[in-house]
Parts: C-alpha cells; sequence; structure tokens
C-alpha cells in the first residue's frame, strides 16, 4: 500500500483571493436570479396589460354594436315614416320628377326613386340616380354605401301602379361613426397610445399565452400573444425601461465584480506581501540561530586549534630558528626547504590569530575616530608591497571629517580592506577610499581595480572561510562586515565591469549601537575575502 500524501495547505492570500472569488460568484448568481425576476415582473405585466387591452377592445365593439344597431333602427324607422308619406302622395296624384326633387329637398333627403309595376324608374332630382333600379332589396332595411356615404332604403309601395320606393339619404356622419368605432380603428388607435408599440388580431387562436422580446430598428418591444374570441390578440407594448434596467443591473454587476476583484487582488498581494516577509523573517531568524550555532561552535573549535596547536607550531617554530643559527653548513637547497617550514610555521600561526580575532566578541566602545588618521598610521606598513605591485593608494579629503565609532575597531575594518585590496591586485592597480554623509550615517567606499570575480564568487564574498586567493583564510571581509554589523551598520559588495572596478561599501550608522552579545553571534556566520 502507497503512503497517502497529506494535502498542503493554500496560503492566505490564495484563501483570501478563493474567498473573493466565491464572493463574485454570489454575486452572479444574485444578477441572474434578479435577471430572472425582472423577466418574470415583464411577462406578468405584458400580460395583465395585455389582457385589458382584450378587454377594452371587447367592450369597445359590444358599445360599438349597440350604437350601430341604434343608429339603424332610428334611420330605418325615418326613412320609412318617409317612404310611407311618399306612397301617400303618390296614391293621391302620381309624383313626377320635379315634384319628388321638392319633395327631397324639403324633407332633407338625397333622393327619392319611383319604380312602377311596368319597371320604369324615375328620381328626383334628376342627378340623384343608383346604379341599382330593381326593387330587388325591398325588404326596408337600410343599407349603406361606404365610398359616397349615404344610406339607401327600399320600400314595398302599396299604391297602384307603383311596386317600391326608393329613398337615399346623406350619412357622412354615420359612415364616419362606423369607420371611428371599426376594430381597425380601434386597433391603430390602442398602438398610438403611449407604451404601446403595436395591436393587431390574427386568425386562428394561439395554444398558449406567451411573452417574447424583440429587438428591432432600435426599439425593444415585449410582445405578448392571447387567445381572445376575436381571434388571436398580438400586443406589442414598449419595454425600454425593461431593457435600460437590465442594462443598468449589467454595469452594476460588472462594476461591483470588478471592485470586488480588485480588492481580492489587493488585499491577497498584501497577505502575500505581509506571508512572504514573515517567510523572511523566519528564515533570517533561522539563519541568526544557525550563525549562533555556528559562532559557538567555532568558538570552541578555536579555543581547541590555538591550545593545541600553537605549543606544537612554537616549538616548530623555535626549532627552525635554531636550524637557522647552528647549521652553517647547509648547502642552498637546505636552506630553502628550512625557509619554506619557517613560512609555512608563520602561516599557520597566522590562520589561527586570525581565527581567534574573528570569534572573539566584539563590543564596540564608539568615540570620534578620524578615518584618514588611521589610513595614514596603516599605509607605511604596506608602502613597500604597494610600490613593488605598482598599486596607487588614494584618500579622498572627505576621509578627514570625524565620524562616531569604536576606533580600534575601524582600525582593523580599514587595514583588513587594504590588504584585502592589495592582494588583490598581484598586477598593479589603485584603491581609493571615500567618505560619504548619507541620512542614515556615513559610507565608507573603498574602490579597487584588479581582476574581477564572477557573479556567483560577488554573491558569496562575505561567506566564512570562502576566498578567491590561492593563499588566504577567507575570513579577512567576513571580519570587517562583523565590525560593521556590529556597530548597526552593513557591508555590501558591488561590480562595475564597465569601468573593471569592484567597491566595497561600509555603511555605518550616526549613533551605533552599544557592542552587545547578539549582535556578534547574529554577524558570526557572515563575511568572506576579496579575489
Amino acid at each position: 500500500m502507497g503512503q497517502s500524501v497529506k494535502a498542503l495547505p493554500l496560503p492566505s492570500w490564495a484563501m483570501n483571493l478563493a474567498g473573493f472569488g466565491l464572493l463574485i460568484v454570489l454575486v452572479l448568481a444574485v444578477f441572474f436570479w434578479q435577471m430572472l425576476a425582472l423577466d418574470h415582473d415583464l411577462e406578468r405585466n405584458t400580460l395583465a396589460r395585455s389582457r385589458m387591452i382584450a378587454a377594452i377592445i371587447e367592450e369597445n365593439l359590444r358599445n360599438a354594436t349597440l350604437a350601430q344597431t341604434t343608429v339603424d333602427t332610428v334611420v330605418t324607422t325615418l326613412l320609412r315614416d318617409k317612404a310611407r308619406f311618399v306612397d301617400y302622395l303618390y296614391g293621391i296624384d302620381p309624383l313626377q320628377p320635379e315634384e319628388l326633387a321638392a319633395l327631397a329637398r324639403e324633407t332633407g333627403l338625397l333622393g327619392i326613386g319611383l319604380v312602377r309595376t311596368d319597371g320604369r324608374a324615375s328620381a328626383g332630382p334628376e342627378t340623384w340616380r343608383t346604379a341599382d333600379t330593381t326593387c330587388d332589396a325591398a325588404d326596408g332595411k337600410v343599407r349603406y354605401d361606404q365610398e359616397r356615404r349615404t344610406a339607401l332604403l327600399v320600400a314595398p309601395a302599396t299604391s297602384p301602379g307603383l311596386r317600391c320606393i326608393r329613398i337615399g339619404l346623406n350619412a357622412e356622419a354615420i359612415v364616419e361613426l362606423q369607420r371611428k368605432t371599426s376594430l381597425p380603428a380601434l386597433l391603430a388607435t390602442l398602438s398610438g397610445l403611449p407604451g404601446i408599440h403595436f395591436v393587431r388580431l390574427e386568425a386562428g387562436l394561439a395554444a398558449n399565452e406567451a411573452v417574447r422580446l424583440l429587438d428591432a430598428a432600435g426599439r425593444h418591444t415585449a410582445e405578448a400573444s392571447l387567445a381572445t374570441p376575436m381571434g388571436t390578440l398580438v400586443v406589442g407594448l414598449d419595454a425600454t425601461n425593461h431593457r435600460r434596467r437590465i442594462e443598468q443591473m449589467r454595469h452594476q454587476f460588472f462594476l461591483f465584480a470588478a471592485l470586488l476583484l480588485g480588492l481580492g487582488f489587493f488585499f491577497s498581494w498584501l497577505l502575500y506581501r505581509a506571508q512572504k516577509a514573515d517567510l523572511v523573517r523566519t528564515r533570517s531568524f533561522e539563519r541568526l540561530l544557525a550563525r549562533e550555532h555556528e559562532a559557538a561552535a567555532l568558538g570552541r573549535a578555536t579555543a581547541t586549534i590555538a591550545h593545541e596547536v600553537r605549543n606544537p607550531l612554537n616549538a616548530i617554530s623555535m626549532g627552525v630558528q635554531r636550524l637557522r643559527l647552528e647549521s652553517p653548513q647547509l648547502d642552498a637547497e637546505q636552506r630553502q626547504l628550512i625557509e619554506a617550514m619557517a613560512e609555512a610555521v608563520q602561516r599557520a600561526g597566522t590562520i589561527v590569530n586570525e581565527l581567534q580575532r574573528f570569534t572573539r566578541t566584539l563590543r564596540p566602545r564608539p568615540g570620534p575616530v578620524v578615518p584618514s588618521e588611521l589610513l595614514q598610521r596603516l599605509l607605511p606598513l604596506y608602502q613597500q608591497r604597494c610600490s613593488d605591485q605598482g598599486i596607487e593608494v588614494t584618500v579622498s579629503d572627505s576621509c578627514r571629517t570625524a565620524i562616531t565609532a569604536d576606533p580600534d575597531l575601524i582600525a582593523e575594518l580599514l587595514e583588513n580592506l587594504l590588504k584585502n585590496g592589495i592582494e588583490a591586485q598581484p598586477d598593479g592597480g589603485l584603491l581609493r577610499f571615500d567618505l560619504i554623509a548619507t541620512v542614515q550615517g556615513t559610507e565608507l567606499t573603498v574602490t579597487s581595480g584588479g581582476q574581477l570575480p564572477s557573479d556567483e564568487q560577488i554573491e558569496r564574498m562575505g561567506e566564512p572561510y570562502f576566498t578567491t586567493k590561492t593563499r588566504g583564510s577567507g575570513l579577512g571581509l567576513a571580519l570587517c562586515r562583523r565590525i560593521a554589523e556590529a556597530h548597526g551598520g552593513s557591508m555590501d559588495i558591488a561590480v562595475d565591469r564597465q569601468q573593471h572596478r569592484l567597491t566595497v561599501r561600509i555603511a555605518l550608522p550616526r549613533i551605533p549601537p552599544s557592542g552587545q552579545p547578539g549582535h556578534d553571534a547574529q554577524a558570526a556566520g557572515q563575511g568572506g575575502q576579496a579575489p
């Protein structure tokens, strides 16, 4: 059976971003729910208004039918009375066309026509003629001519020799009333009302009530279809406000979602920065503990080495010196061997001394220090070597400014920088010391030439026991870093490959802290050696 792998928890910034993502999804769900609610409200309101319009149409049609029936009854009664009167007059004395015209004018008729039993027809006035002069429609009902806007009644006659009487009436008002109360006119009137785009009747019945949204010619319409006794009523209502509300909600959603997304990324970035800073602090603390353990182990090892190695080295050194003094018969090769042994003993003693100096506790005693004065005391010790290697040493006038630091530790720092700069330039070069005032304090820079280290070597310079020289302990720059950090400052190394320069910057605060053992433990594992 394989072992189950425990899933690592998400970092806080990822969980925060996921939380904002869920919040955006929730907002999206609410947005869609609101859109569905708006569509449902639109459908309900559209159907309700469509039913109201259908009820209005039906009621208007009933009223129009009732009004038309009343008008027809009145007109029919009037024209029948006129026809009986004409029939009465004709029975007394047959009427001539002139008499018919006069009678029409007196009674407000368009004209009166007579159809005799022999088929002859006469009318008055002469201009009033109808296309049909028969008595086929002599049923006593009024008929309307929509084009001529007239009403015609054909009534049977009772007088001898007279078959029927045709009476015409000006029905312009009645025809106009019929037109205005007709269904097409009513539909056109309703279609012109505000908020209504169209109202029409279609043949057949709709399967069910339905509402759909239409977008045509820049108009937003909610179309409803209703089954009515007259057919399918199709009503198009203005849906601009609905569309505007939908667009407004969409813009609000995108704005709110963008705001949430921005806040999510912002707070996640803050959490990421905080988590990263906390991780850096944790790793720094772990490195600090490791350096403390390393410093403690190094201190114990140095004490052991100094105790166990120094005495044999002293004995060997005394033996070599005695061989030098008491063996004049030695040849040149033997003397060269003795010199090599003496040099090796001296180098081993120097390494032991550097180890002791690196592991000792640094307790700065701040006081006024003039770097140029310290350099003036150190330069004569290395002047001959600089001349032999062709190295030009320059101390700027700014180094004459006094700083607040421990004089002994600063002297040791300057000597290590001077020594490393000389050893790094066996084929000649330059060394320049500058002192720069900064906002935080002062900055001592040492610029040198020679062969430049690689980028990988630059990153490791400052680590204990790292050196690019064939002979060296790798503790010179490490001790410089410890001295700078003991004063509350720092040390940085930069390379300018275009100018072919390497610069070591020592930053010192205005008021260095008192020497504390914690500073020494923290800095014990840092340092390095110039190439």
